[in-house]
């Protein structure tokens, strides 16, 4: 499962040319420590022209056969290895692929003393991208609610100690072939692995308190022996 994670550093540069973006794409800049289900996050899509667009989606897909309104599954993950039959996704996987952009995401390590929050990054600490699927629905107003879903694995060895899930994260030279429409769902499955070589680092418990945000949630935990 990922229910947490980070956009620390969204300078509307780097992600532009990290991401292979327009100059002239807009990018919210806020860094973001504590991204959380229902959030509004920032993900890529390609138009059908083939240009790729930013925009925000909200964490949580719903359906695009389902009432907002009325849909109470929070759809935060799909799995990798059912992602192509579940009905919630199946359409999305086949023709509604995103980028959900990060920089790290939390878990929980088991410890004696209770549960330890954990940031896993690449080791550059860079940007990179969830394989994401997104839908757009209508609600009763008449307006459209476009969400999203992340796609999980099983862990990496680094993560395997922590937790038995993992958010599938793209390289780089894969991310074109997760967008394009064209990709075959055997190519698109073996996308969908565990990225190895991982760095882990224990912060503070105030990240489990979804309504803190700010860089003092990457800080250590206090010790207190």
């Amino acid at each position: 499962m990922c229910g947490r994670y980070t956009l620390t550093d969204p300078d509307p540069r780097i992600l532009r040319f990290r991401f292979d973006l327009s100059e002239s794409a807009e990018i919210d800049g806020e860094p973001r420590f504590n991204v959380a289900p229902t959030d509004p996050v920032l993900a890529v899509r390609r138009s059908d022209e083939g240009a790729r667009e930013p925009g925000n989606l909200r964490w949580g897909l719903v359906p695009h056969f389902a009432d907002p309104d009325s849909f109470d599954r929070l759809l935060i993950n799909a799995r990798a290895e059912t992602v192509d039959e579940a009905p919630a996704f199946r359409d999305a996987f086949a023709r509604s692929r995103c980028l959900i952009l990060a920089d790290g995401f939390y878990e929980w390590r088991a410890t004696p003393t209770g549960k330890r929050p954990q940031w896993i990054t690449l080791p550059q600490r860079g940007p990179f991208a969830f394989a994401g699927l997104w839908a757009r629905s209508r609600r009763q107003d008449g307006s459209d609610l476009h969400s999203c879903t992340i796609v999980t694995t099983e862990p990496s060895a680094e993560v395997a100690p922590i937790h038995d899930r993992m958010p599938v994260i793209l390289g780089r030279q894969d991310e074109s072939t997760w967008l394009d429409p064209a990709t075959s769902a055997e190519e698109l499955r073996e996308l969908l692995r565990p990225r190895e070589g991982m760095d882990v680092t224990e912060v503070s418990d105030a990240v489990s308190d979804v309504r803190q945000d700010g860089p003092h949630l990457l800080e250590p935990p206090l010790q207190l022996f």
